[in-house]
């Protein structure tokens, strides 16, 4: 059976996003994956409710990234 989800721990808290502000974006460091390559990666994600610096989220893919707040690239 293959794996659903792979964990990945917040390093940093980039800010708030979304419409309202109900999102928070932050950067993360993939611990382990399909493909070798994004061990160990940073990508940005957003999320919603709250979040810490040193939180492992499960993410169901590692390939795709948040557009950086404030349309810096």
């Amino acid at each position: 059976m293959a794996q659903d989800s792979w964990p990945a721990e917040v390093v940093e808290i980039v800010g708030r996003t979304g419409m309202s502000g109900e999102a928070v974006q932050v950067k993360v460091r993939v611990g382990d994956s399909t493909n070798p390559r994004d061990i160990g990666r940073i990508i940005a994600r957003n999320v919603l409710g709250p979040i810490r610096v040193g939180d492992v989220l499960m993410l169901k893919d590692t390939g795709r990234e948040a557009r950086s707040i404030g349309g810096r690239r």
